[in-house]
């Protein structure tokens, strides 16, 4: 798998982990309780470089508590700890780092002594963010930058949408076995009921850029989408093409103002 389709994949899966919390729709969402003040950490950490060359990684949370990089070079890693609402970060969103942030990889796991504090994707991301500080000396901070973005919108002047996506009847909060998880194999994203908001989300781990929903659907919808990735030779179209023929809606190009992450410093670890 060539460097720049591993990067779109794993902007995906991001995408993926960053949502499955969301994935039950719900008009009226419970308020959420407050962060605690302390900053979390793991208890335990031991990062090695991978030099095997291998274009495969992966970087998951484990039961009881652990998190698991293998070949995973420090870019997925700031990604994951550091996305927010517009969903995971793309390579043009990280501004200032040097260049073997990608081009490096590197073997991490880390433990929390209790596994309660790290139950959910949510809660690895300000473990995963004192690690990067704390190992990688790594500091940022936030700008908003004019850049490239996709604006999803409707295809017809009826509002017709295609014959892959409609309005979902399903409760999430009661049916969540069948709403299903968004995903499976690279180019295809299927679900039982998802909003745009989150579909957006996935759309903008596919194509590298931020999505901006423009669509005015509102709820859950059941989605079934399938395309040819750019480096996997299918009978299926692109994504662009995809997109308009299944679902009855359109990708887009403009520009709009976008929350990226400025790289003041960062080092390579102490390996341990």
């Amino acid at each position: 798998m060539g460097k720049t389709f591993r990067h779109a994949a794993i902007a995906m899966v991001l995408s993926l982990c960053s949502i499955a919390a969301g994935l039950a729709f719900s008009p009226n969402p419970s308020p959420q309780p407050q962060a605690p003040s302390t900053i979390p950490s793991f208890e335990v950490a031991t990062i090695k470089r991978n030099t095997s060359l291998n274009d495969e990684g992966a970087m998951r949370v484990e039961p009881g508590g652990r998190f698991r990089a293998v070949n995973a070079p420090l870019f997925w890693m700031i990604a994951a700890a550091y996305s927010g609402p517009q969903g995971p970060l793309h390579p043009s969103h990280i501004i200032g780092a040097p260049s073997w942030i990608q081009a490096e990889s590197y073997d991490i796991v880390a433990k929390v002594a209790d596994a309660a504090e790290m139950s959910t994707y949510e809660q690895s991301r300000p473990l995963l963010r004192s690690l990067l500080e704390d190992r990688f000396k790594l500091r940022t901070h936030r700008e908003q930058q004019v850049m490239p973005v996709y604006a999803l919108v409707r295809v017809r002047p009826d509002g017709a949408l295609g014959p892959r996506l409609k309005q979902s009847t399903l409760d999430c909060l009661k049916e969540s076995a069948k709403c299903g998880f968004p995903g499976g194999l690279v180019g295809h994203i299927k679900a039982g009921a998802i909003t745009m908001d989150l579909f957006k989300q996935l759309l903008g781990g596919a194509t590298g850029r931020t999505v901006i929903d423009r669509t005015g659907l509102e709820g859950g919808f059941e989605i079934d989408l399938e395309w040819s990735p750019g480096q996997i030779a299918t009978d299926q179209p692109s994504l662009f093409t995809a997109i308009q023929e299944q679902l009855g809606l359109k990708l887009e190009s403009t520009k709009a103002p976008i929350d990226v992450l400025v790289v003041d410093h960062v080092e390579r670890p102490t390996e341990d």
